[in-house]
């Protein structure tokens, strides 16, 4: 029998069945956290859920829910939660030159949406997935978390500026009690050992 980890923190993880947000929920489980899955699987697939429950040994807490929808997240707000990790998002660049609507209106709407969200139910932690896009064309490289931000590329890349931009306001507008961490990824690789 597997017994049931006593959990000390609540996680949120928007877009926890997508590749980053799998390995994260397996990294908050082995950590000790209980983490939540809210995800609309419109960036990836339910086999992904079941590959994470057989890897935890126990079942998953998960909403199928677009986490910018407040009416759809009222249920997950049930219970508290002590920190969101913010992965959810529209993320091929070629299609948000092509679609430049659908992803401001996900993409920055959305997380404007959740921001809302947690300040009615008072949470006070969130960590949000961005992106190298956001340094554009830079002028050096390797580029640094001092490597100036340039014009966007894409309007992938600018959704994920102005997120960071709206983030930034957030904390602020909550004199510091908001606490933010960005993450700019380049590329992502690599698989769960099983």
């Amino acid at each position: 029998l597997i017994q049931r980890m006593s959990y000390t923190k609540r996680i949120l993880v928007t877009g926890g069945a997508g590749f980053i947000g799998s390995h994260t929920v397996v990294a908050l489980h082995e950590a000790g956290c209980r983490p939540v899955v809210v995800d609309d699987l419109r960036n990836s697939r339910p086999e992904v859920l079941q590959g994470l429950e057989r890897i935890l040994g126990e079942p998953i807490e998960f909403w199928p829910v677009d986490c910018g929808d407040d009416h759809a997240m009222k249920p997950v707000f049930a219970a508290p939660v002590d920190g969101v990790i913010h992965f959810a998002a529209d993320k091929a660049v070629g299609e948000s030159v092509s679609q430049p609507e659908k992803y401001f209106d996900n993409n920055i709407g959305g997380t404007a949406r959740l921001m809302t969200q947690l300040r009615e139910h008072g949470v006070e932690q969130l960590v949000f997935s961005s992106s190298c896009t956001v340094y554009g064309e830079a002028e050096q490289l390797p580029v640094s978390e001092e490597t100036p931000i340039q014009p966007a590329t894409s309007p992938y890349g600018y959704t994920k500026q102005a997120c960071e931009s709206l983030l930034r306001s957030a904390h602020h507008a909550a004199s510091g009690s908001l606490g933010v961490a960005i993450l700019r990824y380049f590329n992502p690789i690599g698989a769960h050992p099983s």
